[in-house]
């Protein structure tokens, strides 16, 4: 059948559309999410695509999702955040009973940006690239979450706009203080420069990797320096 290479989240790996599937390469968090995409569906979690085992060129197979991502907010309905910070509860509340969390409160997305969440009309029906899910604690993934949904320092959003998206998230998510989620998202930042910082002094890694880590430098610092300037916007919103 023909290959249709899809666009669309933040992974490296070619990704292609074969009819209703997709098919991407193999990595070493593919047992992993292989597992937990089978608990899931075991578990009737609605927001993920249904793994189908291994195609015989030695790629992961996944049930293919209509819609698209968003990078703005003029692309999301009215209840958008909403309906993510539900879909991600919901996935902390099954995975808390997850023998594979090895402990943690849960296993997380780990990459739960609106790059990697399907939309239809608008509003958020599943989570994709599902590849750097890991067992962990609610917040590092809710202020990852926070920040890629809500904190925009590109593309002309106002700052109370950003603000009221932060509350919506939140409140459907559940009761987080103020304060521990604007430190989440502060922390999730944190992280990302410190491994594209790494990565971009590498030689080891091709040109256009470290071109993409520089680029994620960007971003994470122009947004942090957004939180940091209006804090005390954000968390008069959330309180």
């Amino acid at each position: 059948m023909r290959e249709e290479p899809l666009t669309g989240g933040r992974n490296a790996s070619e990704v292609v559309r074969v009819g209703e599937t997709v098919r991407r390469a193999r990595d070493r968090g593919s047992a992993s999410t292989a597992r937990l995409l089978g608990y899931l569906e075991s578990a009737g979690y609605p927001y993920a695509p249904r793994y189908l085992g291994v195609d015989d060129h030695g790629r992961d197979i996944l049930t293919y999702i209509p819609g698209r991502t968003t990078d703005h907010p003029s692309q999301r309905a009215d209840g958008a955040y909403a309906r993510g910070a539900a879909m991600l509860r919901e996935l902390h509340d099954l995975t808390a009973r997850y023998p594979l969390a090895a402990g943690r409160e849960c296993f997380l997305h780990g990459d739960a940006g609106p790059f990697n969440t399907i939309f239809s009309g608008g509003m958020p029906v599943a989570f994709i690239d599902w590849t750097s899910c890991r067992p962990g604690d609610r917040l590092d993934d809710l202020g990852y979450m926070a920040w890629t949904w809500c904190i925009q320092a590109e593309g002309n959003v106002p700052v109370d706009a950003q603000a009221a998206h932060l509350r919506e998230l939140r409140d459907a998510y559940g009761p987080v203080p103020p304060e521990a989620l604007i430190h989440a998202m502060i922390r999730s930042q944190d992280r990302i420069l410190l491994h594209s910082r790494q990565a971009m002094r590498d030689a080891r890694y091709p040109a256009a990797q470290r071109a993409r880590a520089e680029e994620a430098v960007r971003w994470a610092s122009a947004d942090q320096e957004l939180i940091r300037a209006n804090e005390q916007v954000l968390l008069a919103s959330l309180r």
